[in-house]
């Protein structure tokens, strides 16, 4: 049980770090997105902030999920973090069906659909299972390796980033050359 529980909650903290990074790679793409959300009248550079906002708190949630597993508080936040997406997921679905949801920028081309909807509920009980206690043997981690995992993940969302903006490239019309 204890390797499940410290995989479930690596899992979530890498997937928060990509998606973090990927979304990072591009705020406004992502800023729309989240303008589906949010009331018409709210001006674009509130939602470019929260989107932003959005991605920063993914990636310092993941990153300390990473190298600080004994935070046991931290699994609380993460799993209504987890219960956000799927609201966000169920409200795409109900209101902007077939739309891209853009949760990991463009290293994903996922809608807003039925599987969406089971995605986010996987994650949710991902973070359930992370929240369940593991001995403290298995998750004490000294000073240096705290740093040492914070960086790798951190590089782990740049890694992200990098890709998607790459993707971005790839997926964006070609012009014809002149001659």
């Amino acid at each position: 049980m204890e390797i499940l529980i410290l995989a479930a909650k690596s899992a979530i903290a890498v997937m928060l770090l990509i998606a973090a990074g990927a979304k990072l790679s591009d705020p406004h793409s992502f800023a729309a997105a989240v303008r589906l959300f949010v009331p018409l009248r709210t001006p674009p550079r509130l939602v470019r902030i929260g989107a932003l906002g959005i991605a920063l708190l993914e990636l310092a949630l993941g990153a300390a999920s990473l190298s600080s597993p004994a935070a046991s508080w931290l699994n609380a936040v993460i799993f209504g973090l987890a219960c956000v997406f799927v609201i966000v997921s169920v409200a795409g679905f109900a209101f902007h069906r077939g739309r891209a949801c853009l949760c990991f920028g463009a290293l994903s081309r996922r809608e807003f659909d039925t599987w969406s909807i089971v995605r986010s509920v996987i994650i949710a009980v991902g973070a359930v299972v992370g929240m369940l206690d593991a001995p403290s043997a298995s998750v004490q981690v000294g000073p240096a390796l705290r740093v040492v995992l914070l960086i790798a993940g951190l590089l782990l969302a740049v890694v992200a980033s990098t890709a998607a903006r790459a993707l971005a490239i790839a997926a964006a019309p070609t012009r014809p050359t002149a001659r």
